[in-house]
């Protein structure tokens, strides 16, 4: 991200770890304040301020956030559910070749949908 300020040019990046944001709130990270904490803005500056109305362009995104991110922005929805339906599968995969012997899930689509499902009923219905 790119912005003058008070005839100076300020040319802003920094690598964001997503992990933390994810919890059970799933709200989406506030973006402005994470970058400028990582370029060393104060929030309580007018420098915040010009910083908070320009966009911020998301790019070199890894890993799952990789495929939320397209023309400089990030579909954070989007991760969040590609976050979720990647620990279900995992959990899906473990219980499918350690329970049932089956070391490739994605060969057995039934198999794959009927562990999903189960799982996710189960997460629904949480403790009793």
């Amino acid at each position: 991200m790119a912005f003058s300020f008070r005839g100076e040019t300020y040319e802003l990046e920094a690598s964001i770890d997503l992990d933390p944001y994810i919890g059970e709130a799933g709200e989406e990270p506030n973006f402005p304040l994470l970058l400028a904490k990582a370029s060393g803005i104060d929030p309580y500056s007018y420098l915040y301020e010009v910083l908070e109305s320009h966009e911020i362009e998301f790019s070199e995104a890894t890993g799952i956030a990789a495929r939320c991110c397209h023309d400089g922005a990030f579909d954070w929805p989007r991760f969040l559910r590609d976050v979720r339906e990647e620990s279900d599968l995992r959990v899906a995969r473990l219980i499918a070749e350690r329970a049932l012997g089956v070391p490739d899930l994605d060969g057995r689509a039934d198999l794959k949908a009927a562990l999903l499902a189960a799982y996710r009923a189960g997460k629904a219905a949480g403790p009793e």
